[in-house]
């Protein structure tokens, strides 16, 4: 199975989400009709702590038994403001939204999620985490830039939402995209 851990943020932050996204379609269109671009769906829509893989059902199970304590960190408000690109620079690989208010408490559930998943042979990442959602990943950029992709957007406020669990989802892939099925929700502390 294919497992990785995320934050759910909600139907109205989806919807406002793809409002963003929606946009940065048609401006890649116009600026570079033979670009390659993967668009997450509004209802796929999430931020990713942990990425885990493929794995076994033995090591799916002990995956779940490692996260199903509740996370040491508390409920915290969750921020989505400005779209992005990364590299910086030059022809974007990914697009996404940044996160402001929200940005300590991920990191610290990404080091606590890191630390339970250690000790199961799941390595650490080789990037340092960076909170943000992904819009969608540019296969072959055909001119595409960034910057002017991105001008008016990279300030606009998507919203604010309550984050009192996360979960632990499988992915199965298909022709059709990624179904995510949630597996296990993994509460805040109290």
């Amino acid at each position: 199975m294919r497992l990785f851990v995320a934050v759910e943020i909600g139907e109205t932050l989806s919807a406002r989400a793809a409002e963003v996204s929606r946009e940065l379609q048609r401006r890649a269109a116009d600026a570079a009709p033979r670009a390659k671009v993967t668009w997450v769906p509004a209802d796929r829509l999430h931020l990713t702590v942990r990425f885990i893989g493929e794995v076994d059902d033995a090591k799916g199970q002990a995956v779940c038994e490692a996260l199903r304590p509740a996370l040491a960190v508390s409920a915290f408000d969750l921020t989505l403001d400005g779209a992005g690109a990364f590299p910086k620079g030059g022809s974007p690989r990914v697009l996404w939204i940044g996160v402001t208010a929200g940005r300590e408490p991920l990191l610290a559930i990404d080091r606590e999620i890191t630390s339970r998943l250690t000790p199961l042979g799941i390595e650490e990442e080789e990037r340092a985490y960076s909170p943000h959602l992904t819009l969608a990943r540019v296969r072959e950029p055909a001119g595409l830039r960034g910057a002017w992709l991105l001008e008016g957007l990279t300030d606009r406020e998507i919203g604010t939402t309550r984050i009192d669990a996360i979960t632990l989802f499988q992915s199965k892939l298909s022709p059709k995209g990624p179904t995510y099925t949630p597996l296990l929700r993994i509460p805040c502390a109290s």
